[in-house]
């Protein structure tokens, strides 16, 4: 009795895992296609605001930045970890290779646009929250820049997710971010 009770509980943990498994396979498969569309769309950031604002910034990662920028704006937001909305940003920086000051805040965001407030002066760090990988408001890695005289534009290309993107042809999801069958129930 003992044995028979042995394998039925052992076969039955070891169908559970398999079937497990093939769920996992099975959304890969289904979902393989929106899910690398979605990471293309992830590569870049695009914002567009107005306001009272003078800005010109180049960024080659947020630890080498020339420009400088002041003001406010109401912006729409396509941004980083599937940021979509409006927001409002208010706030100053500067920066000159390695060294640099920012005073920003963004509020009044809409669901899926992240708040934040950065202060800081001297050399930002990649491992502050709000560059998390996985849930950051901002991409410690990103490539591009800002212009604005009243008319504010943001464009930021993000090579993490090129990262993601090319892993994810080969069924490898770096950031963790791609759509199951779990995302819609």
């Amino acid at each position: 009795m003992k044995k028979i009770l042995l394998v039925t509980v052992f076969t039955m943990l070891l169908f559970s895992s398999v079937f497990s498994r093939a769920e996992g396979v099975v959304d890969k498969i289904f979902l393989y296609i929106p899910n690398r569309i979605i990471d293309v769309v992830d590569i870049f950031t695009l914002e567009l605001g107005a306001g009272p604002v003078a800005r010109a910034e180049l960024q080659f990662t947020e630890a080498f930045q020339f420009g400088a920028g002041v003001g406010a704006t109401v912006k729409a937001v396509k941004a980083y970890n599937r940021q979509y909305g409006g927001c409002y940003e208010n706030g100053w920086n500067a920066g000159f290779t390695c060294i640099m000051g920012e005073d920003m805040e963004r509020s009044e965001t809409s669901r899926w646009v992240q708040e934040y407030w950065e202060d800081y002066k001297g050399f930002p760090r990649p491992s502050q929250e709000i560059y998390n990988f996985y849930t950051g408001a901002k991409d410690y890695w990103a490539i591009g820049g800002t212009l604005g005289l009243g008319i504010e534009g943001t464009f930021l290309i993000h090579p993490v997710e090129i990262a993601d993107l090319i892993a994810g042809i080969l069924f490898f999801d770096i950031k963790g971010d791609d759509l199951t069958f779990e995302d819609f129930e």
